[in-house]
């Protein structure tokens, strides 16, 4: 299987409320791999990587939200081939 590797830089409520975790665990059930981070201007930043099916899921749970999080803008960029086995949160 090929991997698509997308960069997503989220912006709205989501720093302070659970949102790198939730996005954490969704990507984990859906088998996507990569990382997340806050970024300091308040933004979040998300590296996936996964089929399209794959992808398309975890960014409908991003901006769906975890109930706390609310998302204003998605801006998004592919990405060449990254190397991450696993997905977590980086500080």
């Amino acid at each position: 299987m090929d991997m698509i590797w997308k960069k997503w830089n989220i912006v709205g409520i989501v720093q302070g409320v659970g949102f790198r975790h939730f996005v954490k665990n969704s990507a984990k059930l859906i088998g996507v791999k990569g990382y997340i981070k806050n970024e300091a201007d308040g933004s979040v930043t998300i590296v996936a990587g996964g089929n399209i099916e794959q992808l398309n899921e975890l960014l409908k749970r991003a901006i769906e939200g975890n109930g706390w999080s609310y998302v204003y803008r998605v801006d998004e960029n592919d990405l060449s081939p990254q190397e991450y086995t696993d997905f977590h949160v980086e500080f």
